[in-house]
């Protein structure tokens, strides 16, 4: 099988058909793709605490890659910038260890360093 988001463990087509969608801008009109590309991500993941630390970090990667591409439209680069929260926030739940808050951590200050680069090319 073919592994086109090789950080996501599940490779559905459906799935990696939306996460296309959302990487290349390619319904940049269509602001309700991401919730519903986020739903469905967390409705095929299994029980296990892992697989949804590792699936909300690979949506985090996937928002923030969208978000630094400076060819996308910077109404959808924005949009992803308002929805990279939700990952987080999952992933703030999920925090059991010192080595996942540093890797939290980590991805905040990512994160801020990188709206913070992209910001002028971020206001449309």
């Amino acid at each position: 099988m073919s592994r086109c988001f090789p950080q996501f463990d599940s490779q559905d087509p459906a799935i990696n058909m939306l996460r296309h969608k959302v990487r290349y801008a390619e319904e940049s009109d269509n602001p309700g793709l991401i919730p519903i590309w986020l739903s469905m991500e967390e409705a095929g993941m299994g029980g296990s605490k892992e697989e949804a630390w590792l699936l909300y970090m690979a949506e985090y990667r996937l928002l923030l890659d969208t978000l630094s591409d400076d060819m996308l439209e910077g109404h959808w680069r924005i949009w992803c910038l308002d929805n990279i929260y939700k990952p987080l926030s999952a992933l703030t739940r999920l925090v059991d260890t010192d080595v996942q808050q540093q890797q939290l951590n980590h991805l905040f200050y990512e994160l801020r360093v990188t709206s913070q680069f992209f910001k002028a090319g971020l206001t449309a």
